[in-house]
């Protein structure tokens, strides 16, 4: 089976050899490594494993990576099917959300991509100068608060631009009156806040494509 395992490691030389030797003491094969942040001398990485399909192999794939002094492991998923690389994975939901026929598809499928892509327990998209809620996904936070969260976003202040422990991003639609807001549990780390810019820019570009600003109106 596979995992897809985040991990906290001491930003030094010689420590992902340590984690690959720890992960292969227990059977265990690296297949993918993304580097999703480094700062102040910790990274934390994500690394994809094959590990043997039985019972307690994910903990005993996560004592073995305790055994490294200064390494935890922030979360563990078991992944079903093929594994893909994220980049991959972005661009193929940028390709999906590109299909969409008309300007409301393709914000649909928007929120479709990030929830599933990101793992995100709640999404909105919201009209903040309306104060409404154009879509709803999970249980979301109120107007209010989305509206107060994306201002502290645009000032700097707000831990949704310095992700350490936020698990909470907000973007705006460039060229709409629109912003999209989601959240989880573990952090959103800076490398996926960038996937996830991305494709809000993709959606914004082709919607204005197809004549967002009319279909407002």
């Amino acid at each position: 089976m596979f995992a897809r395992m985040r991990i906290w490691l001491p930003d030094a030389p010689g420590v992902l050899g340590a984690v690959a030797a720890e992960i292969g003491a227990v059977d265990g094969n690296v297949v993918g490594l993304e580097v999703l942040e480094r700062d102040a001398g910790v990274a934390i990485d994500e690394f994809v494993v094959e590990l043997p399909d039985v019972a307690g192999a994910v903990d005993a794939v996560c004592r073995a990576i305790r055994n490294i002094p200064g390494a935890g492991v922030e979360e563990v998923r078991v992944l079903p099917g093929i594994v893909s690389d994220r980049e991959d994975m972005v661009l193929n939901a940028a390709a999906a959300i590109l299909q969409a026929a008309t300007p409301t598809a393709a914000m649909n499928a928007l929120s479709g991509q990030l929830i599933s892509l990101f793992d995100l327990s709640w999404l909105a998209v919201a009209d903040l100068g309306t104060e409404s809620f154009v879509e709803v996904h999970g249980e979301v936070p109120t107007i209010a608060w989305v509206a107060a969260f994306a201002t502290g976003s645009q000032s700097g202040s707000d831990p949704s631009n310095d992700t350490t422990n936020s698990g909470v991003f907000v973007e705006a639609v460039p060229e709409t009156a629109l912003t999209v807001c989601g959240g989880r549990a573990a952090p959103i780390r800076r490398r996926e806040r960038r996937g996830i810019s991305m494709l809000v820019v993709v959606t914004a570009r082709f919607v204005d494509a197809l004549g967002w600003r009319e279909h407002a109106h």
